[in-house]
């Protein structure tokens, strides 16, 4: 075979498994992103990787996605979603999401993780640490979890992706407390496994 047949060959072979790449990663980025969907009438949300589920009770005339890469929220006439759920009593005027890389949002009265709404915290004076934590400046949560035994006064994040904190008592990651040693996380529950 002549040199000259080799690379057109290998070349059709490069443009074949571009054009296969290009239209399957069309479909893989279709098939795992998180979005919604309105199909004769009703709305659905499409889970990245798991299929559509119905979002009951939604009105698909002014159902809305609130915005793009906002982790799954949006909003109708009866007010807001996250994901497939109905936010439990969200003010739809007052209503934000409060990181787009995150599931903390809240409203005037009420702070939410994803559906879920966080009872006892202070809304107003609420904020996030990082996509993981937050603060109403009289406990700390972790995903969504009130954190027990937290000294919220000296609580910080440690590390870049502000999954790790500390405070003056222990380590945490995401809202497992336990603590460093030689670098490595130990939580509580591992180290009560590790002694029985």
């Amino acid at each position: 075979m002549s040199p000259t047949r080799i690379i057109v060959l290998a070349v059709g072979v490069l443009v074949l498994v571009g054009v296969v790449l290009f239209f399957s990663g069309g479909f893989l980025f279709f098939a795992f992103r998180n979005s919604y969907e309105i199909k004769g009438g009703k709305v659905f949300y499409h889970a990245a990787g798991i299929g559509l589920s119905e979002v009951l009770g939604a009105d698909a005339e002014t159902f809305r996605e609130l915005r793009r890469g906002a982790r799954g929220y949006a909003e109708d006439k009866h007010g807001i979603y996250f994901h497939e759920q109905r936010l439990p009593g969200a003010d739809r005027d007052s209503f934000e999401v409060l990181r787009e890389t995150s599931y903390w949002s809240k409203d005037q009265d009420t702070v939410f993780y994803g559906a879920s709404a966080l009872p006892g915290v202070d809304a107003e004076r609420f904020r996030l640490l990082s996509a993981y934590y937050g603060t109403d400046g009289v406990a700390v949560y972790g995903v969504g979890r009130r954190m027990e035994g937290v000294d919220v006064a000296t609580f910080e994040l440690v590390g870049q992706d502000g999954a790790m904190a500390k405070d003056k008592n222990a380590s945490y990651r995401l809202e497992e407390r336990g603590r460093m040693v030689s670098g490595e996380f130990i939580s509580d529950a591992e180290a009560a496994e590790d002694s029985q």
